[in-house]
């Protein structure tokens, strides 16, 4: 169950720092990639992302 934990909180974590790398390309100007795919990637990366952490999180707290 420990081991479980970690790996929700490290995706979790590791998908969030994504989402925001491609928020930053997302403000930077230029047309490649294209403003939709890194929106729609932050996006998808952000929700993955933040409900893997809290289900991590609540792994933690459970597990007592």
């Amino acid at each position: 169950m420990n081991l479980i934990r970690i790996i929700f909180l490290i995706m979790g974590t590791l998908m969030l720092v994504s989402m925001f790398y491609n928020v930053i390309l997302y403000q930077r100007p230029g047309i490649y990639p294209p403003k939709k795919v890194l929106r729609a990637r932050a996006a998808s990366l952000g929700s993955i992302g933040g409900i893997l952490f809290i289900v991590g999180l609540l792994f933690s707290l459970f597990s007592k």
